[in-house]
């Protein structure tokens, strides 16, 4: 049985309304945004991403299908000692943040 993949879609600022940051299991993992008519989604982990991980799609429902598709892609064929190596680090960065906000 296929494993569930549960991402989830915030505004990366409260007033702008085509522009979108990814998580799974509350990490940032990827942006979904409009430029002109055109949406641009990328996967953006602290890891070398293969050139599949971005893309463009006409449309926010097409951009989401392709970048759950290249998430589970990137899943399947990555080891999990390296997505939680990049997962140590990507939770490294966000603590540093809110660290920062704090002040």
């Amino acid at each position: 049985m296929a494993k569930t993949i549960t991402l989830s879609a915030g505004l990366t600022w409260p007033d702008v309304k085509n522009d979108f940051i990814l998580r799974h299991d509350g990490l940032a993992i990827g942006r979904i945004r409009q430029d002109g008519g055109t949406w641009k989604w990328q996967i953006t982990m602290p890891m070398t991403m293969p050139l599949w991980a971005h893309g463009t799609a006409d449309s926010l429902e097409e951009s989401k299908r392709a970048f759950a598709a290249a998430w589970g892609r990137l899943l399947n064929e990555t080891s999990e000692e390296r997505l939680e190596r990049a997962w140590e680090l990507e939770r490294a960065v966000e603590a540093r943040q809110q660290r920062r906000d704090a002040r």
